[in-house]
């Protein structure tokens, strides 16, 4: 018999936060993408693309659309919350981590563009 690779096109589901201003302006933002495995019934939740404006650091923003994010993920039934950050902002692992995050492993990433 002859080996092979199958594969088969699978949907994930995801939301986008916004934080906006008093004038409608987005000066924070965030996803998360509710992912299945075979590992687990439950899904997990990864999160991405987070972005506070330069203006508005240190106001708590980032706290507040971090903790949406682990509400939805807990209403989608979650078993974990995943995200990454760059060796060179330890202040992101800071904030991180004052959230309950946890380090835990290492991302490995290969750059096709």
């Amino acid at each position: 018999m002859e080996e092979k690779i199958t594969f088969q096109e699978i949907t994930v589901k995801g939301f986008r936060f916004s934080y906006l201003d008093k004038e409608n302006q987005e000066i924070a933002r965030a996803r998360l993408y509710i992912l299945k495995n075979d590992l687990h019934p439950e899904p997990l939740g990864y999160i991405e693309d987070v972005f506070v404006n330069e203006n508005y650091r240190g106001q708590g923003i980032g706290t507040k659309i971090l903790n949406e994010i682990i509400n939805k993920a807990k209403e989608e039934n979650c078993y974990k919350i995943v995200c990454t950050s760059r060796f060179s902002k330890p202040e992101v692992h800071q904030f991180y981590e004052k959230l309950g995050f946890e380090k835990f492993g290492y991302e490995f990433r290969l750059n096709l563009k």
